[in-house]
């Protein structure tokens, strides 16, 4: 089996469901690019797209779950957090008649039981807002990510890798990304790390964030970007999640 940490990856996600995910389908489309968008099944802050609509979506597509209602799962008791991680997975697989296999914590937020109330729910792997990493993580319900594409300050960075306990991130921002806030820069600094050494380039947003900061002639450019990238191997997070499975699996038997 191929060593997957020497392979360049390019994966992307999209959370929360807005209605304005289908402008950053059409740009995906347009690239010929993969992505997964995590949607939950309610969301008290804003929109979320219709039963339908979420069909039309995942005809060309992942899907991953994004619990029902869109809660900090980090402060819940276990039981309330099971019930609303299983039951978003439940929500999607009914609605769209295949597995659910990817999950998203919502705002990123997470204690030290949510992990393995995840893989209990039947995932392959959870998304973190675990910022600065292109590796592959030892624990698959923990996945970071590169880069996030808003402009966070340094000081955003650096507090929020010390408060996640991030602190591979933390160092890969000051000496990989060089303190860098600008996000367009960020995730190429990201490409060129993993085209030099492999890994994982992984671009995470909210399209309704990437509207009101009226940011989609920079989103559209990062794409394009993408497309033009040579041996990079294109994947939703679920078909990485399966591959890491599969290779841990491989290593154990």
């Amino acid at each position: 089996m191929t060593d997957l940490t020497t392979t360049r990856f390019v994966t992307i996600s999209v959370d929360d469901g807005d209605p304005r995910d289908f402008r950053t389908a059409d740009l995906l489309k347009k690239y010929g690019l993969e992505a997964t968008f995590y949607i939950p099944s309610k969301n008290p802050e804003r929109p979320v797209m219709t039963e339908n609509q979420v069909r039309e979506l995942a005809g060309s597509f992942e899907i991953g779950a994004h619990t029902v209602n869109h809660l900090p799962l980090k402060a819940m008791p276990d039981s309330q957090a099971f019930e609303e991680i299983s039951g978003g997975k439940r929500w999607l697989e009914d609605l769209l008649g295949k597995p659910c296999v990817s999950f998203c914590y919502p705002r990123g937020k997470f204690n030290s039981s949510t992990p393995g109330l995840i893989k209990k729910a039947g995932f392959l792997g959870a998304r973190t807002c675990l910022f600065n990493l292109t590796t592959f993580p030892q624990n698959p319900f923990l996945w970071g990510l590169s880069t996030h594409a808003y402009s966070h300050s340094k000081m955003i960075q650096l507090r929020h890798a010390a408060l996640e306990g991030n602190y591979r991130g933390l160092v890969n921002f000051l000496s990989t990304y060089k303190g860098t806030t600008d996000w367009q820069q960020h995730f190429h600094i990201a490409l060129d790390h993993v085209e030099q050494n492999g890994g994982i380039a992984h671009l995470y947003f909210h399209s309704w964030e990437i509207d009101e900061l009226k940011q989609w002639d920079r989103l559209e450019a990062t794409l394009a970007a993408i497309s033009q990238r040579q041996g990079f191997t294109r994947v939703t997070n679920g078909e990485l999640f399966a591959m890491w499975k599969a290779q841990l699996d491989s290593a154990r038997n």
